[in-house]
């Protein structure tokens, strides 16, 4: 008899192994579908056969158990084969640049945090920018500020640094290791020309970078194309065809970094006339990849349109291209002499981040009900920005600009049912940028402080050192007060929820305070943004107190602190690829990869535009076997959100025969908080919840809101189960707290009062085979993986 039960599990943020996920032996599974990417997994009937009776991995016989592995996309990079010195150096590399790409996957995932136009509303044929949704431009435009950031802090480095200051008397400098010392000591201007070359080469290394994962995760095509529902972004099928959408974003980011390293030094030379003509060249191409920046939001997804006007971005980038050569060929024909700092490094970054920080202002009240907070906040910014400049008490500007921005920033009604008070956008933004100029910031600094005596960077990354420093203190300062709450709670345990072991009311408490993530980015974000704020006001307005002996020693102090958490970040990245092949960050980098790329185009790559598809196909392929066919989709943690995208990507006539069992998934309180027009109550059929209380026994022992009457919970009904623990740090339930038909609790122990459940091991619980025994219809024979037996290593924490 051939199985009529597909179980299709899906493993979720800890890069299961196939072998796990089945409960089996590792050779005990074959693989007959996919690559070291993504591929499909089941048990080998040989080897099966050889296991005892009552294994944890034996099924009844008319169940087909397959795992779907995709942590290959998300989780592991590109790298070099090899042991040898110049393989380490190129994987070394490569892992320094997924660091690189934080800021910018963090600009894209506040895209789709942003209202997304609702398709079920009538719209004209004709769609153009500032009607493409609210902030899809500016947040592209966003993007582009933050490549010009980078090329900025990296010409500093390269051309003002090494070449200008380097080569000026009075300086003494370290030669470059032999392997990258190419030129010896040459002429000042030759140095200039080959610096100019290390910001190109760096953006085109992005490029490659993520071209290189495009090609590999981002190729797969849905076979059928899936039912079009009004309000729901997952089943757009233009949704997971990403590729065509970012080509010529990414050729306006290569046109710009170009025009950027020109106005680097023909700038600086504009008293000669083929500089000066070369000075009007680069910012007019600058000036209209920014206007073709915002005319590209039609090309995201919210706009279904198909790529047009591709000739522009390549007319531009051929344009940069010879501009920069000619620069090149200008700059060795006419000797110049750098005999000073270069102002574009010096003065660029601050006017840029300025600008970056009136989006993020902007985009503050995107999604919350003040039809006219954006203008307001941006208004107010530019007047407090001249003003620093004008009024030597600056202090009573800054007491106003507070004021009138706390005023606005009040809470409205329905904001509370959105990540942030509706600010989701602006507060990601301000991550985005923060460790945009801090990467830039540890960057500057650390290769000023590396090369020689001397040297001078601008002040800008040395006030933002002190800046950063200062804004961490109400981060900390939450966070020791959440420790002092948290042992008096352990010290003498208070019942949570239900009475239990000590030691799983313990586990419990801890649990509950890693549900308060929300508020602790809310605040990391707005400490970076003011101290961003104040690093600019420092930088222009140069008031005398910046003097004072002790801001000079919260700036020398303020470089260790920037250079600690840079190191940190990027020495996290270069770890756990070496050790583990694996990228790290955990939930962050794969909420990150699972959107698709639109705001910036050296974004990570979107895994689910392969993963999503792939599992559809598959859900189709069996149920067309036969009519009486049903697929249960078995989804872990992030998975099931690739599980929900599956869903609704499946043509018309198969949702009645496929059901979803979900275990330690965030759905509901982070999915749905942080992108509610993309996996909102409206789409999941979810009540709204509010954040979790900052300091309340339970969190989320908070009164829910109204489940609409749409959305995935009632396409599904009694076809969806899910399954969450108390003690588990990034599981919840989907529905409610309360007792209702989706949620159940599983088990918080294993069976031993000294082993408690966190997020893993789901599939080898009770609740689980109950709750699968209940969809398919029918009793599953008991076997010992009812228990914790078996494999037990899924998912372990």
């Amino acid at each position: 008899m051939s199985p009529r039960v597909l179980e299709l599990r899906i493993h979720g943020v800890n890069n299961t192994p196939p072998n796990a996920m089945l409960a089996l032996p590792d050779h005990a599974v074959e693989q007959f579908r996919g690559d070291r990417f993504g591929s499909f997994w089941r048990p080998d009937p040989g080897k099966l056969a050889d296991l005892p009776p009552d294994h944890a991995g034996r099924m009844p016989a008319d169940v087909r158990r397959e795992a779907y592995s995709w942590g290959g996309m998300a989780r592991s990079s590109p790298g070099v084969p090899g042991s040898g010195v110049p393989s380490v150096l190129a994987n070394v590399l490569g892992r320094i640049g997924w660091a690189l790409l934080l800021p910018f996957g963090l600009a894209n995932v506040a895209y789709w945090s942003r209202r997304l136009p609702d398709d079920s509303v009538p719209t004209t044929k004709r769609r153009v920018w500032w009607n493409a949704g609210r902030g899809a431009a500016s947040t592209r435009l966003f993007g582009l500020g933050l490549t010009i950031l980078l090329v900025l802090a990296v010409c500093e480095v390269a051309i003002d640094v090494y070449a200008v200051q380097c080569s000026s008397p009075g300086t003494t400098c370290k030669r470059l290791p032999e392997f990258l010392d190419l030129l010896g000591d040459p002429p000042q201007h030759v140095r200039v020309l080959a610096a100019s070359a290390v910001p190109v080469l760096l953006l085109l290394g992005l490029m490659a970078l993520t071209s290189l994962s495009r090609s590999r995760y981002e190729r797969t095509t849905m076979r059928r194309t899936p039912v079009r529902r009004a309000g729901v972004m997952l089943s757009r099928a233009s949704m997971w065809e990403g590729s065509p959408r970012i080509r010529r974003l990414t050729r306006l980011h290569i046109a710009a970094g170009c025009c950027v390293v020109v106005l680097t030094t023909s700038a600086q030379l504009w008293q000669h006339v083929v500089f000066l003509v070369l000075t009007v060249l680069a910012g007019g191409v600058l000036a209209v990849v920014a206007a073709r920046v915002v005319v590209t939001a039609t090309d995201c997804p919210d706009v279904p349109l198909t790529e047009k006007g591709g000739l522009w971005s390549w007319l531009l980038m051929v344009s940069a291209v010879i501009v920069l050569v000619a620069h090149g060929f200008a700059l060795y024909a006419s000797s110049p002499v750098f005999d000073g700092p270069l102002w574009l490094t010096t003065w660029g970054p601050p006017v840029v981040t300025v600008a970056l920080l009136g989006s993020v202002l902007a985009a503050w009240s995107w999604r919350r009900n003040d039809a006219r907070g954006p203008l307001v906040l941006l208004v107010l910014f530019a007047a407090f920005m001249v003003a620093t400049h004008r009024v030597p008490q600056a202090w009573v500007g800054a007491a106003v600009f507070g004021g009138v921005l706390a005023w606005r920033a009040r809470p409205r009604e329905g904001d509370e049912w959105q990540a942030w008070h509706g600010a989701g956008p602006g507060v990601l933004l301000g991550l985005s940028l923060v460790a945009s100029v801090m990467s830039s910031t540890v960057l500057v600094l650390t290769f000023r402080g590396w090369v020689g005596t001397g040297l001078v960077a601008p002040s800008f990354y040395s006030w933002f050192s002190a800046a950063f420093a200062c804004a961490l203190v109400p981060l900390v300062v939450l966070v020791l007060a959440q420790a002092v709450v948290l042992l008096a709670r352990l010290a003498a345990p208070a019942v949570l929820d239900d009475e239990a072991p000590v030691l799983v009311v313990r586990a419990r408490h801890v649990v509950a305070v890693t549900h308060r993530s929300e508020t602790v980015v809310g605040v990391l974000s707005t400490s970076g943004v003011l101290g961003l704020v104040l690093t600019c006001y420092l930088t222009f307005a140069s008031p005398s107190w910046s003097q004072w002996q002790g801001v000079t020693w919260v700036v020398g102090k303020g470089d260790w602190v920037t250079g600690l958490a840079g190191v940190a970040v990027i020495g996290s990245f270069v770890g756990a690829g070496m050790l583990t092949n694996r990228r790290p960050l955990g939930l962050l980098w794969d909420l990150m990869c699972f959107l698709p790329r639109t705001a910036h185009p050296f974004a990570p790559p979107c895994y689910a535009e392969r993963a999503v598809p792939e599992i559809a196909d598959r859900t189709r392929e069996f149920l067309d076997e036969s009519p009486s066919n049903r697929v249960v989709l078995s989804a872990h943690s992030l998975g099931a959100v690739l599980a929900v995208a599956a869903v609704y990507a499946l043509p018309a006539g198969y949702l009645e025969r496929v059901q979803l069992l979900t275990y330690g998934v965030q759905l509901r309180p982070y999915f749905g908080r942080i992108f509610p027009d993309l996996l909102g109550p409206a789409v999941l059929g979810t009540p709204p919840v509010r954040a979790g209380a900052l300091f309340s026994c339970d969190p989320w022992c908070r009164d829910p809101g109204t489940a609409p009457d749409r959305g995935l919970a009632v396409l599904l009904g009694e076809n969806w189960v899910n399954l969450w623990r108390r003690t588990d740090y990034l599981g919840f339930p989907v529905h409610g707290w309360v007792p209702n038909p989706v949620d159940r609790r599983a088990d918080e122990t294993g069976g031993s009062p000294d082993d408690v459940a966190t997020h893993g091991d789901y599939h080898l619980c009770a609740a689980y085979h109950d709750a699968f025994a209940d969809l398919v219809g029918r009793e599953v024979s008991q076997s010992p993986d009812r228990g914790r037996g078996g494999d037990g290593n899924l998912e372990r924490s």
